[in-house]
């Protein structure tokens, strides 16, 4: 009875174990046909069971394939524990977690991979966004971003203006006994139209008509300006036979395609194509003269690069790699060409938040400029791609995947938001000024804005992209002793706060203000270009204030003879009280008096030893109000 039991216990066993081991087999064939979603299944059941390093690092891999992070960060984490780990699992850990925004993590990893492969020029860059991943959300004000609600389909990404509306590409959930993709358990990727109703919601999608969807792949496309071509991505087909490479891959071709009524026909490959290699995402520039697209064809910087194609009028050109400014050893994918000279791009390096991200650059006539990125929000740690615009360049459209699964977002352009801030205080006692007066000169538009400060001294003002300014405080009867603010948003493309603090020196009958930087060659009183700047705010307060009448006066130190200094002071005060009515001031407002050695402000009179610095303090240039005119008495105090 023992026997028979120990016999049965060992049959169960091995059907067991025979069960597991299926398990893991159905597993590997799957995911060697790239039927990931299938595969994960297989594995996981398997790992449930049993402890395998290959079916671990398999089922990492199937998630990070079909953009589940969540589950890609659970599993790489037992694998980069393994040791069988590789270095390329080190790298996609760091990915994932980047894409996770899990940043401080990812520095971890990255650093682990380059110390095994240091060389890992897209490492690198992806390491240094870790590092610096603040400055790419210095201002996310930048995009208003509203993901469209699709109905009916799965996914929607790649969109395109078309007509009154949009060509995507989209697929849908299949349920029992119909066809699926096996990469995603979904169905295969097809083209639709969707336009909004009245009320602005988005209707369920069409397919394009005709023969341009097949059993397979398309999309993403684009159109010639008058909708009557189109350029699309499809699965390579032989007739209705899926065509294979020499290592048994099926590649991505471009096709053209005519619209003949409401129908798509007269389907036909691009000449560059191979069964080798793929090329997809096309995008025409304004002239319908170039054709942009990403290929992996041999002899570029590696990943799928982008390239362009010319049409002569009556074939296209062979295919030119955009370059290394544009182009890495990572993937660059859905170039688009505006019209204005933009061009736009995605890529999973260069420096980013993650994922794709979407760059920008131009071309200069010679080269191609250093590519930006385009900055969260619009960028987010996941995968965000096939930015375009509509004709208004303000509105457009971009695919992510920041919700899980590829979205379509409508997107607004905003220009950044510039603000001058800061206070007037007065001069001494640091007290706030109310009421005084903000002015703004428009250097570009020659217009002036003013505003006032609040009682606590505080001003705020929105200023304008793409123009510099000239600012000043005042305030009648006060001198302003700050010098005039230059602000220029000429160029700058994040918002930006800008400060602006000014003190004021209060206007009193009989009290001198000191003009600083007013200063004299030796035994010169010809005025200076450095002392014009000091003098123009002396005739920028008499302009504020026409009733007020001034004495300017200079001084010297106790250095030299009493008499010269006294005719060298006076020489100087008048060249000043000169340059003053050279800009439109009433003489007859303007006095003028050389004190000499004769008020020094401090102990250095002759022969007292004094520094460079004492004796600096004496040699300088005064103004003060000698008289009011009746009217503007009251302001006076």
């Amino acid at each position: 009875m023992k026997r028979i039991l120990f016999t049965t216990v060992v049959i169960f066993v091995l059907v067991l174990t025979g069960c597991v081991n299926s398990l893991y087999k159905k597993g590997v064939k799957d995911y060697n046909k790239a039927e990931y979603a299938k595969a994960i299944g297989y594995f996981e059941k398997y790992l449930d069971k049993k402890n395998s390093a290959d079916a671990t690092i398999r089922l990492a891999n199937s998630y990070r394939l079909t953009n589940d992070a969540v589950n890609a960060e659970k599993w790489y984490a037992k694998v980069v524990a393994l040791p069988e780990c590789q270095p390329a699992d080190m790298f996609y850990y760091a990915k994932i977690l980047m894409s996770l925004e899990k940043y401080d993590e990812a520095k971890k990893w990255f650093n682990n991979y380059l110390l095994k492969v240091p060389d890992d020029v897209v490492a690198k860059m992806l390491l240094a966004s870790c590092y610096s991943i603040n400055s790419f959300k210095a201002d996310p004000s930048l995009y208003t971003i509203e993901e469209v609600e699709m109905p009916d389909v799965a996914t929607a990404f790649g969109e395109v203006p078309y007509k009154n509306g949009i060509v995507f590409t989209a697929d849908k959930l299949v349920f029992r006994n119909q066809k699926k993709y096996g990469w995603t358990g979904r169905s295969y990727l097809d083209l639709y139209f969707s336009q909004k109703d009245q009320n602005g919601k988005w209707l369920s999608p069409m397919l394009l008509k005709g023969n341009i969807n097949g059993q397979y792949h398309e999309g993403p496309a684009c159109f010639t300006a008058d909708g009557k071509t189109v350029y699309f991505t499809r699965s390579d087909l032989h007739g209705k036979k899926i065509g294979k490479s020499s290592k048994g891959e099926n590649n991505l071709k471009i096709y053209r395609a005519e619209l003949q009524g409401e129908k798509w026909t007269n389907i036909t490959e691009l000449p560059f194509n191979s069964d080798e290699y793929s090329c997809g995402h096309p995008s025409l520039s304004a002239d319908e003269k170039t054709l942009y697209f990403i290929s992996d064809m041999p002899g570029g910087q590696g990943g799928t690069d982008i390239y362009k194609s010319v049409f002569d009028g009556k074939a296209w050109s062979k295919p030119e790699n955009l370059g290394p400014v544009i182009n890495t050893p990572g993937n660059e994918m859905f170039p688009y060409m505006h019209a204005d000279g933009s061009f736009y791009f995605s890529s999973d390096a260069h420096n980013n938040l993650g994922g794709l991200d979407v760059f920008v650059t131009s071309y200069d006539g010679s080269k191609w400029l250093q590519v930006e990125n385009l900055n969260y929000p619009l960028n987010s740690s996941k995968d965000d791609f096939g930015y375009v615009l509509n004709s208004d360049n303000k509105t457009g459209y971009v695919s992510s995947n920041r919700s899980n699964e590829d979205r379509i977002y409508e997107i607004t352009k905003n220009d950044p938001t510039f603000i001058l801030s800061g206070n007037v205080k007065q001069k001494g006692s640091g007290a706030p000024i109310d009421s005084a007066l903000i002015e703004l000169v428009n250097t570009k538009t020659n217009t002036k804005e003013v505003i006032y400060t609040d009682r606590h001294g505080n001003y705020k003002v929105k200023l304008k992209p793409e123009s510099g300014y000239l600012v000043r405080a005042f305030k009648s009867m006060y001198f302003t002793v700050s010098p005039l603010l230059q602000l220029n948003t000429t160029g700058k493309k994040i918002s930006e706060n800008f400060t602006g603090n000014f003190i004021l020196d209060q206007i009193i009958i009989e009290k001198p203000i000191v003009l600083e930087n007013i200063y004299y060659d030796l035994d010169k009183w010809n005025i200076r270009p450095d002392a014009e700047a000091e003098l123009n705010r002396v005739v920028q307060v008499m302009t504020d204030n026409p009733k007020i009448h001034i004495e300017l006066s200079s001084h010297t130190d106790s250095r030299a003879g009493d008499q010269y200094n006294l005719i060298l002071s006076d020489k100087r005060a008048k060249a000043a009280v000169e340059y003053i009515i050279s800009k439109g001031i009433d003489a007859k407002h303007l006095k003028w008096k050389g004190y000499g050695e004769t008020m020094l402000v401090n102990k250095c009179k002759n022969d007292v030893p004094c520094t460079e610095e004492e004796h600096q303090q004496n040699r300088r240039t005064e103004f003060k109000v000698i008289k009011i005119e009746k009217d503007a008495s009251a302001t006076a105090k």
